[in-house]
């Protein structure tokens, strides 16, 4: 299943007495099949000799290689490392990319051209609309990547699921451990349905630190990034100067003054962000057209229903009956058949908005 060379990798990644600077520095120098002593002086003197030896002995015990293997299928884990085909170049090309990828969904995915949708967990539940309605339209021509935080990265990867798109959601601990916790429905579907990412080894509990390190994969991996709520010293801020440093474009929705949650989009567009306030606004910048469900695919009370949302936004069902001049059950069918065509998204409680 992987080659030496991806073997070599999973089991020096496995390795926790090595830091992440150390790892990066013997990556190329370490291989089960001819022993290299390049960096022994090194990681004697930073490690100390009983430590160096420790490392050196786990790296080429045969044993333990290949339990960790058989751990990580058991966990139902692919690894993806900087040997694998799969690796998305995109993220080879930053200054500190993960040696390995540990996956769970559809690696595949990785890939495809991915673009990255972020925002604050104390985002409003307008903009969370909106972070959720416009990562379904991303979907139509990218993969689309995000935190799987609660907030804005729960809008974004239920706003793609919804229009039944790609996710991928990438961790910043790992599979051993859902956070948050109530989102482990969530965390299933984008396994079932895209793709769930970590650098880190099953095991590995979050912690604070890990998060803003993890946010440099999010803008690694993608053509752009789109920040939809972000505080004056939001995580999403972080995701968004990786991107500015990788050479990403950046994209941003505008916010009035004195909305906290929106202090730090405001400044990223002072920065050079893109101003963002549609689809057309990203899907421009790339050169790509957006397609809007033809008129044609629609009944006429379907097309109705459709430009009733257009003029008034998210409605509940007795609204749009009262419009219609109809009863609301009269609705069910042309309602359900709209969320089929990806024309309207449910949203609970019987309300109903365009996608």
């Amino acid at each position: 299943m992987y080659s030496a060379k991806e073997k070599d990798l999973i089991a020096l990644d496995s390795i926790t007495e090595l830091n992440y600077r150390l790892r990066q520095q013997v990556t190329d120098n370490f291989t089960y099949t001819r022993p290299q002593q390049k960096y022994a002086s090194v990681l004697i003197k930073t490690l100390g000799e009983s430590v160096y030896n420790k490392v050196k002995s786990n790296f080429y015990d045969g044993d333990l290689r290949t339990k960790h293997l058989e751990m990580l299928g058991s966990k139902g884990i692919t690894c993806v490392t900087l040997h694998s085909p799969q690796y998305p170049e995109h993220l080879r090309s930053i200054p500190a990319p993960p040696a390995v990828l540990y996956c769970k969904g559809d690696t595949s995915l990785l890939k495809t051209r991915i673009f990255t949708v972020v925002g604050s967990r104390a985002a409003q539940p307008f903009y969370l609309k909106r972070c959720a309605k416009i990562s379904g339209q991303i979907s139509q021509k990218f993969t689309v990547a995000t935190g799987l935080a609660d907030g804005s990265d729960s809008a974004a990867a239920e706003g793609t699921l919804a229009a039944n798109g790609k996710v991928i959601g990438v961790l910043a601990y790992g599979f051993d451990y859902i956070y948050p916790s109530a989102n482990s429905g969530l965390f299933k579907r984008v396994e079932q349905n895209g793709l769930l990412v970590s650098e880190y080894l099953p095991d590995v509990q979050p912690r604070r630190f890990q998060f803003p390190v993890r946010n440099r994969i999010l803008a690694g991996i993608a053509d752009g990034v789109l920040v939809t709520a972000a505080g004056a010293k939001s995580g999403a801020c972080i995701t968004a100067e990786y991107a500015f440093r990788y050479g990403r474009d950046v994209f941003s929705f505008p916010y009035s003054l004195g909305v906290p949650s929106g202090e730090g989009c405001n400044r990223l567009i002072k920065k050079g962000a893109y101003l963002t306030e549609n689809i057309l606004d990203i899907f421009g910048a790339f050169g790509l057209d957006f397609n809007e469900q033809s008129a044609a695919d629609l009944t006429e009370r379907e097309s109705r229903i459709a430009d009733i949302l257009k003029k008034e936004g998210e409605l509940h069902i007795s609204h749009i009956a009262a419009v219609m001049g109809c009863a609301p059950y009269e609705l069910i069918a042309d309602l359900s058949s709209l969320e089929v065509k990806k024309v309207v998204v449910r949203l609970g409680g019987n309300r109903y908005t365009l996608n």
